[in-house]
């Protein structure tokens, strides 16, 4: 009778627990090795272990030990193991045992003490434990935790025996990781929450990397069933935020307190109390860099850090060159609120990135610690949250020890960057899953689909579940499923297969098919539990030599390098911009993303399946400062857990090809570790550019083009992976398609990523918390590096404005540089027009080009005259195939005709909408006349006359008057209106950022003498002037008709190395509409002009500018026909100037002064200068160049220009414009 009592009482008091929330604890151990016997040979080991919620235990039977050896190495543990000459100096604690004397010999060391042992008396069976508090020995506790702290900092840790030279006989019963009351291998949920404790010195110690944090794992959203999953917006959507999910999302609005550091350390920040008042604190936006709200200042490096180089102290701020602060502290506080449907399930808070560090505690209560601001944080809550209303509260620091593997090129920003969010499961529940498709046929047709189920049971209660894994197509049927179970009191895994699939619809960037995976969990009774669901695509990702294939075909990775940057957000950038950005590489052409150089949020990989682009995966790794951290042991756990981390959560997305070990971080020994765990979990390639021994790709940065088509065979024996090309800082991207004809001619080289994406300045932060965006004059109050840290510390990483290198602006918007990119990285080749044909080449790998309409137009002098649709048959990927183009237009002698031909969506896709042209090529079909001789008509126009150096001429328009002065036009006017405020002469002033290494001098203007003075010479007049100038001398002829047109022949003589060799003049205020036939409507230059085609194009003089962060030379347009100015700043007295061209001829218009931004040297990134500073001229600024030097991609490596680009420095040149005023 008793005893029923007893257990009814247990039982009942079970139940109250289980209904309260709480969980019972229960012993869980993970078995490791058993009843190994390594007969005297070396044996190593790795696991991963958290030693605040378990320990590392060895079963021993010593009796097996040689009695002829002493000192056998029975057992080491640490993160170096050591050879047989290796002693100390590392972290590692070696265990040696001498049989006949039953002498065990213990030594703990760490780099900088030893602290050693020697025990009697020991044979037989021997238990060796190390645990939180130290090292035991048959249960009795030999070497505290202060002499193997650093140990037990660590996540991961090797065992075994390799050090000296007198291997273990041991016999190893077992070894194994054993859960410590209150902890078990997957985060929290047992322990009561007073017994944790946060320590500070963690910020400063590289081998704790977090505390109570959930191991890595795949992305998944939890639902209560099926319906509720697929009725969701996010199902098929997986970036949109889950509407009917068991998640609840904390973006929105944070209470905030800012507190500055010291160079000691943090400042003091206790308000973690539950019910601490925190009613007087500032309110601030979750996910932000704090930075833009205005607390501290942001920073920016490019190969250094923000602190001083003390590793792994990252305190003291770099105040001489503008840090203003030290290590800042940002607390953030709000609450929740715990549905009562939550009740009795496990609860977990998610962070998806942090910069730098973070401390988190509920309802008061620690709950635990993460670094590595770029990879998923979360941790277990359930013990800590109740049903209702909860209060959250997060300690952030700015920098923490691993700040010193977040040294990028990028602002170094603060603060909850990224989601927040609770997620609710079943109290046993699938904590991880890992789809993989064995056998899958070479082009992914067939094949296998295994679904392995990581089940977690950290209660170690009993449990048995089933699950159902369902394979839906893209339309949602079923394709096949499969089912498993599990039963037990441990954590595992369980595997659902699903065989003898066919007829699979392959994923490739081309056609990005998904299918869903969908996981169901019941009880043994059949009672849904929860369901997630993953898109998954079918690929396969093959090395054959030097090439890499994707489903059997080759691939070509047409790249960007992207980072996480937003214009008023900073680094914390939202799902609209991530979309607009994939939008935009799609529409580009772009089909690759490195994720340079961390990994992005997970609804962007889910992006990036979707719309198609294959993806380098980087982790969060680059000590680009100090390299030998990359070597460091003590340094490994850090690094190890971010490679891993990275691998864990984003293993089932199809798009990721390569994983990237990091960036710029020297040999970088550690990453032989990292190289092993991660093919312990994946099989993807590999990457990483510092040291090929640690790829699997050949890697390099910013190659000339003659260094690519130097390794056209591969690289270091390797398939070639440019990692950062075409460095697009300012105006730039030039001769890319000399790049490319290498690259797709190759038989080693897979492509490339131009770094980089987008420009990261943003709004000024002081102007931006007004709401003040652009000034009077349209421009963006962008800011940059230069803006905050002296660039006199470039020596430790302060390089201004190196930090724009985009191929798009902060806000997004389309520029000329990608019009390039999109030019040369389409899909389809118009080769060799001819008889009315032309050859169209599918450059795809996979898809015809059936979606695609091919459209034709006929120009005549830029003006469309005809468009049609040609009849396309079906061209397969890699063919080709000739098409008639069916104009009728008449080509005659009198003008200029092009054919331009373009692929055009039939239907909106995810990416573009109707009509989008995705490939695009103009054709010359009827030649350029030459400019006809001009004469006036008499009938209608009075005789010239010259009145010393003054010319005058009435027309039946008006009248005009152009005023010289010793060769120099100094007026000229029309019907009394100005037309120019300043007449022609030599101009060759243009400066880019990748004029870096190209220093000529500047001129505008020249030493001009008369040569033939102004004259009557029939009914016309004309004048003859030599320049001089620095390079250059050149020569105009003036002939001035009675009608008021005026010919300008000038033929230029160089002598010298140019940035551009032609003449500017400024235009009269009011000439503020453009009309001009030339290649457009994207500024272009010689060595990017591809993707511009010669038309018609209409804009006004303001909308010119290219608004590069730093000002610099802007608005070419190359291939001039003809330019139209027209002044309607005086109603109804409208003024038009016309310019045609003669010759090879380019021009641009502006208002501002370029002597502002075209100073000596190397200095456009290191001088402050914005849009915002620099004064609208009234007048407008013109340049008619007969050349102007390519762009080169020189700002960082690369060509400086190729030789074709350059301006020529001999021989003559000669082009004639031709101005006719008019009203």
């Amino acid at each position: 009778m008793l005893s029923n009592i007893k257990q009814r009482l247990v039982l009942m008091l079970s139940l109250v627990c289980l209904l309260a929330g709480g969980t019972l604890s229960v012993q869980a151990r993970q078995s490791l090795l058993t009843n190994y016997t390594p007969n005297g040979k070396s044996f190593s080991y790795a696991t991963a272990i958290n030693f605040q919620k378990q320990s590392f235990k060895a079963v021993l039977d010593l009796s097996t030990c040689d009695d002829s050896k002493a000192n056998e190495n029975i057992l080491s543990i640490g993160d170096d193991l050591q050879g047989a000459n290796g002693w100390g100096g590392v972290n590692v604690i070696h265990i040696f045992y001498t049989k006949n004397s039953s002498t065990l010999q213990i030594n703990c060391f760490n780099p900088s003490s030893t602290h050693r042992e020697d025990i009697s008396n020991i044979s037989g069976e021997t238990t060796i434990e190390l645990k939180s508090d130290g090292l035991y020995i048959n249960g009795v506790q030999r070497c505290d935790a202060s002499a193997v702290s650093n140990i037990l900092a660590m996540s991961s840790i090797l065992y075994g025996s390799t050090q000296g030279n007198t291997r273990s006989w041991a016999t190893y019963k077992e070894i194994s990781l054993e859960d410590v009351e209150g902890g078990s291998t997957g985060g929290g949920g047992t322990t009561n929450p007073t017994e944790r404790k946060f320590d500070a010195s963690w910020i400063q110690n590289q081998q704790k990397v977090g505390d109570w944090k959930e191991d890595a794992h795949a992305t998944f959203i939890p639902y209560a069933s099926v319906e509720a999953m697929k009725s969701d917006v996010a199902f098929n959507e997986p970036w949109l935020t889950p509407q009917n999910a068991e998640t609840q999302l904390l973006n929105g609005e944070w209470k905030f307190k800012f507190v500055p550091g010291t160079q000691d350390g943090p400042g003091e920040s206790e308000f973690f109390a539950a019910d601490y008042d925190d009613s007087a604190w500032d309110k601030i936006r979750v996910p932000l860099s704090w930075e833009m709200a205005g607390y501290g200042k942001p920073v920016y490096t490019n190969v250094g850090y923000p602190f001083q180089n003390n590793p792994p102290n990252a305190n003291v701020g770099y105040t001489y060159y503008g840090v203003e602060d030290h290590n800042a502290i940002g607390f953030y506080r709000r609450s929740f609120n715990v549905p009562e449907s939550w009740n009795g399930k496990r609860l977990f808070v998610h962070f998806d990135g942090v910069y730098s560090a973070a401390v988190v505690w509920v309802n008061g209560k620690y709950v635990g610690y993460s670094q590595d601001s770029n990879t998923d944080a979360e941790f277990d809550i359930t013990d800590f949250a109740k049903v209702g209303d909860n209060q959250l509260s997060v300690r952030v620091y700015r920098w923490c020890d691993g700040s010193y593997l977040e040294g990028q090129d990028m602002w170094h920003l603060s603060g909850i960057h990224r989601d927040v969010y609770l997620v609710a499961t079943p109290k046993v529940f699938v904590a991880d899953h890992y789809i993989t498709a064995p056998n899958l046929s070479e082009d992914a047709t067939s094949g296998t689909l295994k679904v392995a189920l990581k089940v977690d049971n950290r209660d170690g209660v009993e449990a048995a579940k089933k699950f159902l894994v369902e394979l839906l197509d893209h339309e949602g049927k079923t394709v096949g499923s499969a089912t498993a179970e599990y039963s037990g009191t441990d954590t595992k895994t369980v595997d659902a297969t699903i065989s003898q699939l066919s007829g699979l619809h392959a994923w490739s960037a081309e056609d990005p098919y998904l299918y869903s995976v969908v996981v169901k969990q019941q009880t043994a009774d059949g009672t849904d539990e929860m369901v997630f669901s993953t898109k998954y695509g079918f690929r396969n990702i093959e090395q054959k030599g030097n090439l890499v294939y994707i489903n059997g075909k080759r691939v070509f990775f047409k790249g960007v390098n992207t980072q996480d940057a937003h214009p008023e957000y900073g680094r914390a950038i939202d799902m609209e911009t991530m979309l607009r950005d994939v939008e935009m590489m799609k529409q580009a052409n772009v089909n690759t993303v490195r994720t340079s150089h961390y990994p992005r949020q997970p609804k962007m990989y889910a992006m990036f399946d979707a719309y198609g682009l294959y993806t380098m995966d980087e982790a969060n790794v680059e000590c680009h400062f100090n390299q030998n951290l990359a070597s460091n042991s003590t340094w490994r756990t850090a690094i190890d857990d971010r490679e891993v981390r990275m691998v864990m959560r984003d293993r089932n997305h199809p798009s990721v090809i390569f994983w990237s070990l990091g960036n710029e971080s020297g040999g970088a020994s550690n990453f032989s570790s990292s190289i092993s765990k991660i093919r312990q979990l994946d099989n993807r390639l590999i990457h990483y550019e510092g040291n090929m021994s640690y790829s699997d790709l050949g890697s390099s940065m910013y190659p000339t083009v003659s260094n690519v088509s130097g390794s056209s065979n591969g690289y270091a024996g390797k398939p070639y992976f440019i990692c950062e090309y075409a460095h697009a800082m300012g105006q730039a991207v030039g001769n890319l398609q000399e790049y490319w004809d290498v690259i797709e001619a190759s038989n080693g080289i897979l492509g490339g990523c131009i770094w980089d994406w987008v420009d990261q300045s943003f709004y000024d932060p002081a102007r931006l918390v007004k709401g003040e965006r652009k000034s009077k004059n349209g421009f963006n109050y962008w800011v940059s590096g230069y803006d905050y840290n002296s660039t006199g510390g470039v020596g430790v990483g302060f390089q201004g404005n190196f930090v724009n290198n985009g191929l798009i602006t902060p806000d997004r918007a389309w520029t000329g540089k990608l019009t390039e990119v999109k030019r040369v990285y389409q899909n389809a080749a118009f080769t060799a027009f001819e008889g009315g044909k032309v050859t169209l080449k599918n450059k795809n790998s996979f898809v015809d080009l059936e979606m695609y309409d091919l459209v034709y137009q006929v120009l005549r002098d830029g003006r469309i005259v005809e468009e049609g649709k040609a009849e396309m048959p079906a061209i397969a990927a890699g063919t080709e195939a000739s098409i008639d183009i069916p104009y009728t237009t008449t080509v005659t002698d009198d003008a200029e005709y092009l054919l331009n031909l373009s692929l055009r969506l039939k239907e909106a896709t995810l990416w573009a909408e109707q009509g989008y042209a995705v490939a695009e090529q103009q054709f010359e079909i009827g030649k350029r006349p030459t400019l006809a001789a001009h004469k006036a008509d008499m009938e209608n126009n009075s005789a010239l006359t010259i009145e010393g150096q003054t010319v005058k001429g009435k027309t039946a328009n008006g009248e005009f008057e152009i005023k010289f002065n010793n060769g120099k036009m100094q007026s000229w006017t029309y019907n009394g209106k100005a037309l120019i405020a300043e007449g022609p002469d030599f101009n060759s002033y243009r400066k880019v950022d990748n004029d870096r290494n190209f220093r000529p001098t500047f001129s505008n203007s020249a030493s001009v003498s008369v040569t033939g003075a102004l004259a009557k010479s029939g009914d016309n007049a004309t004048l003859s002037v030599k320049g001089r100038a620095n390079a250059c001398q050149y020569t105009i002829d003036y002939t001035f008709y009675p009608d008021g047109v005026v010919d300008m022949k000038t033929t230029f003589s160089p002598s010298g190395s140019l940035a551009r060799m032609g003449l500017g003049m400024q235009f009269a205020a009011g000439f503020e509409d453009v009309e001009y036939y030339a290649r457009g409507p994207w500024s272009n230059y010689a060595d990017r002009k591809t993707g511009s085609m010669l038309g018609r194009y209409q804009t006004t003089v303001d909308d010119m500018v290219d608004e590069m962060i730093h000002p610099q030379t802007y608005g070419d347009h190359q291939d001039m026909r003809s330019l139209t100015l027209r002044n309607n700043s005086e109603l109804g007295k409208p003024l038009t100037l016309n310019i045609e061209a003669e010759g090879q001829a380019a021009f641009s218009l502006g208002h501002y002064d370029e002597t502002r931004w075209c100073t000596w040297g190397d200095s456009m990134w290191n001088s402050q200068l914005h849009w915002y500073d620099l004064t609208r001229d009234p007048q407008i600024y013109a340049h008619f160049d007969y050349a102007q030097r390519g762009l080169g991609n020189n700002s960082c490596g690369g060509d400086g220009c190729l030789s074709q680009y350059e301006v020529p420095s001999w021989n003559s040149y000669t082009y004639t414009l031709r101005f006719t005023p008019s009203n």
